[in-house]
């Protein structure tokens, strides 16, 4: 259901980072427990771990004491939503699961609502804030929107199949990473925030039981930040593919497009009905292999660069600074370097 190599955008790294600063975290103690500096940071094509993400976002938790991440009107205590999914793992169906969740929060939490509108054959999981002003940045609401598909699609073993996703706020400036949180279209200046996705899937069966629940919540909020393995998209074989790949002969257009049983042409235009292109998909690949194998120190830089396809290093480098904005060299630093 998630896949280990997989980086996510450093602007939700300084976003969480940021209000937690805000709420009276020590911004050098909560960067030292991730590895990160605030250098690597700046760069806004950097990317950081989900591990390192959910460091920041528990350090959130322990210093505002608030699962609502200090943006609502009203604290939630940490602790709530373990209380809920102990509730939601004895429903029998993912309509039954989300019914209980709105009802439960809505009695709870004052500060943030939920609704589960069925109309006709679409569904759709409603958030409202109470004060969407606090949360300035929409940074709650984006979160609250993750959770709340993520967790959902464990309990029912199956990643929940996404029509559209709505925010009601302007497309954001990072709204491409989207594409990697949603797999939807999203729709953006929409009534409401909401997750919409067809009504049958309400009958879903939830399938977890309590002893996997207990392994679950011993790992949140880092299984909210892990990448799902998305239902069977081209995009998403592609990219299977890539990575479980034994050689750079293995990756190819024309060898994926053959074990695909079709031309590369027509994977070519398959993939730009989805909206992505091979190259792209190839190139998103190496730079999460890249930044992983970076945080390994045993590793040389040229050995980085010839694991993920490079046999020369400057052309590692060249790539490396055009994915990220930063040198390999100055972006382990970053990495190691004791703030």
């Amino acid at each position: 259901m998630v896949t280990e190599n997989h980086t996510v955008s450093s602007y939700f790294a300084r976003a969480h980072l940021d209000n937690t600063v805000r709420l009276g975290g020590d911004e050098q103690t909560i960067l030292a427990l991730a590895g990160l500096t605030r250098e690597l940071l700046r760069e806004p094509r950097t990317r950081v771990s989900p591990q390192q993400l959910a460091t920041i976002v528990r350090a959130n938790w322990r210093v505002g004491g608030d699962e609502l991440l200090g943006l609502a009107t009203h604290r939630m205590k940490v602790g709530v939503f373990a209380l809920l999914a102990e509730r939601l793992i004895q429903c029998k169906t993912l309509g039954d699961a989300l019914t209980v969740a709105a009802d439960f929060y809505n009695l709870v939490a004052e500060g943030v609502s939920f609704r589960l509108v069925v109309d006709n054959d679409q569904a759709r999981f409603r958030v409202d804030l109470a004060n969407p002003h606090l949360d300035r940045n929409s940074l709650l609401v984006e979160y609250l929107l993750l959770v709340w598909h993520r967790f959902p699609s464990w309990l029912v073993g199956q990643v929940i199949p996404l029509t559209e996703v709505w925010f009601d706020y302007a497309e954001p400036d990072h709204s491409e990473e989207y594409r990697l949180m949603f797999p939807s279209h999203c729709r953006y200046l929409a009534s409401y925030n909401a997750l919409v996705f067809d009504a049958a899937e309400l009958n879903t069966p939830v399938i977890q039981t309590a002893e996997e629940l207990a392994a679950y919540m011993s790992e949140i909020p880092l299984q909210w930040f892990r990448k799902q393995a998305f239902y069977d998209t081209y995009t998403a074989q592609v990219i299977r593919m890539l990575e479980e790949s034994a050689s750079q002969d293995e990756t190819s257009l024309e060898f994926i497009a053959e074990k695909l049983h079709m031309t590369s042409r027509t994977l070519r235009r398959k993939l730009t009905v989805e909206g992505n292109s091979y190259q792209q998909l190839k190139d998103n690949v190496r730079r999460d292999q890249a930044i992983n194998f970076l945080g390994d120190p045993r590793l040389t830089i040229a050995q980085v660069g010839r694991r993920v396809g490079f046999m020369e290093p400057a052309a590692f480098t060249r790539a490396f600074k055009q994915w990220t904005g930063v040198s390999p060299g100055i972006y382990r630093k970053g990495l190691h370097k004791n703030p």
